[in-house]
């Protein structure tokens, strides 16, 4: 038996009329949809699954995950990333360990996401991964993914990963390190505080596997998640809670053949992505758009007044007054940065329509 072989048996264990499948690990409660859910991300555990995607987060943050998939102790999974969020550009990081003391995977994961001009971003991800089954072999090989995020209008989101673009072999065993795989998606913000997504992969030796996701934040500091994956069909759901800086997570997943997968995370920083709702209709004229004179005072500006800020849209705006109510004026416009959503690019675009007086 060979070792890549060996790593799909021990790591995917998903079986529908005898055949067996491949099945990813997912690297957070809110990427069990896959490829759907990576347009609305939460946290940097985002880069594993679509780099490009980690340039939708607001900010700069450090996040943990566990899970026990499938409820076999011998698969747990523990992984950390971290992103540092710039200008045009985000850079992060991710590392894993998974297994016992017979089998163990480790792996190390580096991205970069550029915004390339205004609603697309594309990223990179190359990631290194060691196995090591005892009594057996060790071997290492190494992966390449790429991918691209674009929103043609506000609220609306679409996206294309292709992992496994380039790969070198598992150790000397003459497999892939991973399988390719082509996989799209496409989001939309239909209403305030509320996402769906739906996507489609196809993996190597594999049919074309769909994903659908939604979310729903019925208040600030509470976000609920659902979705399906097919097929064999796998219904997930998880919920975040998040308190200041600080999001806690909790996922389920069930599968038709096997016991349902656990999993927690734990995020720190202010970095989860908050899109716009959908803008299909233009509802103010240019003679309208005109009357606000900028520079504004950030803390006397209404919510109106600051949504003709580019790249300030309803949720943005709300959460900026929300935050002056609740903390008081600023003396700085760069005070901001503490406003959840506000990342630096964010602000950098404040900094040039506001003043605080």
């Amino acid at each position: 038996m060979r070792t890549a072989t060996i790593l799909f048996t021990v790591s995917v264990f998903c079986c529908t009329e005898g055949r067996a499948a491949f099945e990813p690990v997912f690297e957070s409660p809110w990427l069990q949809g896959g490829i759907a859910s990576s347009l609305f991300p939460r946290t940097p555990l985002v880069l594993s699954a679509n780099p490009a995607c980690m340039g939708l987060l607001e900010g700069h943050g450090i996040a943990a995950s566990a899970s026990r998939p499938f409820g076999l102790r011998r698969l747990d999974r523990t992984t950390i990333a971290g992103c540092f969020m710039f200008n045009r550009y985000a850079l992060g990081a991710a590392m894993s360990l998974s297994g016992d003391e017979s089998y163990t995977e480790a792996a190390a994961e580096v991205a970069g996401a550029w915004k390339l001009i205004n609603g697309v971003v594309v990223g990179v991800g190359i990631s290194i991964r060691r196995l090591q089954i005892s009594g057996y072999s060790r071997a290492t090989g190494a992966t390449a993914d790429v991918s691209a995020v674009w929103s043609p209008v506000e609220g609306f989101f679409s996206t294309a990963l292709f992992r496994s673009v380039l790969r070198t072999d598992l150790g000397a065993s003459g497999d892939p390190a991973a399988p390719r795989s082509l996989e799209l998606a496409v989001g939309v913000v239909p209403v305030e505080n509320v996402v769906c997504a739906i996507g489609a992969g196809r993996q190597e030796e594999f049919d074309i596997e769909f994903s659908f996701h939604t979310a729903f934040s019925p208040q600030p500091m509470l976000s609920i998640s659902t979705g399906l994956k097919t097929d064999p069909a796998r219904f997930w759901a998880a919920f975040e809670l998040s308190l200041s800086a600080l999001s806690m997570e909790y996922g389920y997943r069930e599968h038709a053949s096997l016991p349902g997968t656990h999993s927690v995370a734990l995020c720190w920083g202010h970095c989860a992505s908050r899109p716009s709702v959908l803008q299909l209709t233009r509802h103010e004229t240019e003679d309208e758009q005109t009357d606000v004179q900028f520079p504004v005072n950030v803390n006397t500006a209404t919510e109106e007044e600051l949504q003709h800020i580019p790249g300030i849209g309803p949720s943005k705006a709300s959460a900026i007054t929300s935050w002056l109510r609740q903390y008081g004026p600023v003396s700085s416009v760069s005070d901001l940065q503490d406003v959840p959503g506000i990342g630096p690019s964010i602000l950098q675009v404040l900094g040039e329509y506001l003043v605080a007086e």
